[in-house]
């Protein structure tokens, strides 16, 4: 099957089995599965590897940073502010791509927005399964995806 053909069919694949599979487990943010999923699919296979570790590593980072935030700092726009440059400081310093502070970013984000002290542990933590169901289902997709020569 021609790349411009397969590529749609691949990522739609990787996308239903993330999103049932998160439904199946009633994760209660199903839909970042499946986001997951897609990003990591869009990526030939060499690439979708590096793409899968940048952004576990990066989303477990943040979601442990919002955690953080959250449990121990009142939130504000300038705590929110500090966490993400935290996390950047964080990423240069193990000298992660640049990519892994936009992923932990994002997760960083969703967790700071959606949850309070009693819940934050939660948050962040569905939050990193979430993703990294969406990354080893997109993984297993496109490994096994038929090659096309």
């Amino acid at each position: 099957m021609h790349p411009f053909i397969s590529s749609p069919f691949q990522t739609a694949v990787a996308a239903v089995l993330a999103m049932g599979l998160a439904q199946a487990l009633q994760l209660p943010d199903a839909y970042w599965a499946p986001i997951s999923a897609i990003v990591c699919t869009l990526d030939v296979t060499d690439i979708a590897n590096k793409t899968a570790r940048r952004r576990l590593i990066g989303t477990f980072l943040g979601v442990l940073i919002a955690a953080l935030q959250i449990s121990f700092v009142p939130y504000s726009l300038f705590t929110y502010g500090i966490a993400i440059a935290l996390l950047g400081l964080l990423c240069s310093a193990l000298r992660l791509h640049p990519s892994s502070l936009r992923f932990g970013g994002i997760a960083l984000t969703v967790v700071v927005a959606a949850a309070d002290r009693s819940s934050v542990w939660l948050v962040a933590s569905t939050r990193f399964v979430d993703v990294s169901l969406g990354v080893i289902i997109a993984l297993l997709v496109v490994r096994c995806w038929p090659k096309h020569e």
